[in-house]
C-alpha cells in the first residue's frame, strides 16, 4: 500500500483525462500484477508490461492505472494501463 501524502495527490492529475488520481485499491493492483506474471498485461501503446509494481494510482473514472515503483508513479500517458475496474 502506498504512503503518498494527500497533498501530492491533490496536486497531480491523470495526464490523459486530467482527472484527480487516487491510490488504487489493493484488489485491482493484485489483479493487474497477476496479469503481469501471466504475461498478458499491456499498456496504452499495446506493449507488454513486464515490470512488477507494488501499488499504483487510478483516475476518478477508474479507466487508467499508473504503476508506482518505489512510491514514484509513472505518469507517462503511453505507459498507462487501461482498466475496467
Amino acid at each position: 500500500m502506498s504512503t503518498m501524502p494527500k497533498w501530492v495527490l491533490d496536486l497531480i492529475r491523470c495526464p490523459i483525462t486530467l482527472e484527480k488520481l487516487e491510490i488504487a485499491p489493493v484488489d485491482l493492483v493484485e489483479r493487474l500484477r497477476s496479469s503481469v506474471r501471466a504475461g498478458t498485461l499491456t499498456n496504452r501503446l499495446g506493449s507488454s508490461v513486464t515490470d512488477d509494481f507494488q501499488s499504483g494510482l487510478l483516475n476518478e473514472s477508474r479507466s487508467w492505472f499508473y504503476p508506482m515503483a518505489d512510491e514514484i508513479p509513472t505518469l507517462v500517458p503511453d505507459e498507462a494501463i487501461a482498466c475496467n475496474d
